[in-house]
């Protein structure tokens, strides 16, 4: 089974910020287990929240999720990045007509 790109780009972020965090942790001289605790949150949190522009663009059935979905990978760590990434997937036109199953 494949996984569509969207998947894999979000399965990318959540170990790389896994990574930051736990490096993050271990020279701040943090215990093990407070290191799992904020690589949860930072998970829970900040991935969603990275990603919310390409989640409302699917959600809404936009032709053009994956240019919005690069965008918020490369620009999107950027607060600006972010924005029009986010503004892009709000006013793009949805497509017309029901989405194919699977898709």
């Amino acid at each position: 089974m494949s996984s569509s790109p969207v998947v894999r780009v979000v399965t990318a972020a959540c170990a790389g910020v896994a990574v930051a965090v736990a490096l993050l942790a271990v020279f701040a001289g943090m215990g093990v287990a407070l290191v799992v605790l904020l690589g949860i949150v930072a998970l829970v949190t900040c991935v969603p929240v990275w990603f919310a522009p390409v989640l409302l663009a699917r959600r809404r059935g936009v032709a053009d999720v994956r240019p919005i979905a690069v965008c918020t990978l490369l620009a999107g760590w950027s607060l600006i990045g972010w924005v029009a990434a986010l503004i892009w997937a709000g006013a793009a036109r949805a497509e017309t007509g029901p989405r194919p199953v699977g898709t």
